[in-house]
């Protein structure tokens, strides 16, 4: 008697045939975050430029891994956005403190975001995706502060006074780093408000991080 398989059969999409791989994810939005840092929409003399969401793509890294493995990245990329400023022309303060504090330390602070994750009562849809819309903007606007933070700290230690007196200095470098990264972190949390990219990242997230061996990955 000829037995009928009654299994259901689960055709592997493109998409899902990536599923689980982290290498390929990482390396996917890092090189989006390194190239896109390259496009500077606006350019301070004394460096410090906005860029075309080059800091989204990498906090996704992070969004996406957790915090340990984000601040390995961010490291790496500090890097590799040392050699993308230089390229680009923008200034570069030489001195070995300050191409440390701005680059791999800055960058690998700004994983920091990731602190806010994994919070508990995260919303879990039936597609089996979770949305945690908190975490994403909030994270990521902690991530943008911790990296301003490295980079006013750089200014205080490693440059000629902009004016006179400590608190006047300090004041005058907060507002000049932070003017150009709350540019771009507000035009991101406005990007982030837009449903269609919400799904679009949470779907990601969750081909991304999710193993092979699970059938039950569902479009929405």
């Amino acid at each position: 008697m000829e037995t009928i398989d009654t299994r259901p059969n689960f055709r592997l999409r493109p998409v899902d045939r990536l599923r689980g791989n982290r290498l390929f994810w990482t390396v996917v939005l890092l090189t989006m975050a390194t190239l896109l840092s390259a496009v500077k929409p606006v350019v301070l003399p004394d460096g410090g430029a906005v860029t075309c969401f080059s800091l989204l793509f990498l906090w996704l890294i992070t969004f996406f891994y957790g915090p340990r493995y984000g601040f390995c990245i961010g490291v790496l990329f500090g890097f590799l956005k040392l050699g993308v400023t230089y390229l680009t022309g923008e200034f570069i303060n030489y001195n070995p403190g300050a191409l440390l504090l701005e680059y791999p330390v800055a960058y690998g602070a700004f994983a920091l975001g990731g602190l806010l994750l994994n919070r508990r009562h995260v919303q879990w849809e039936e597609d089996g995706v979770a949305r945690d819309s908190f975490g994403l903007r909030a994270g990521y606007l902690l991530g943008v502060f911790c990296l301003g933070g490295c980079y006013v700290l750089s200014a205080n230690l490693f440059y000629p006074p902009d004016r006179a007196g400590f608190w006047a200095n300090f004041l005058y470098s907060v507002t000049y780093d932070m003017s150009y990264l709350l540019i771009e972190a507000a035009l991101t949390l406005l990007l982030l408000c837009i449903p269609a990219v919400l799904d679009a990242i949470y779907y990601l997230k969750f081909v991304a991080t999710t193993p092979k061996t699970d059938p039950t990955l569902r479009s929405f």
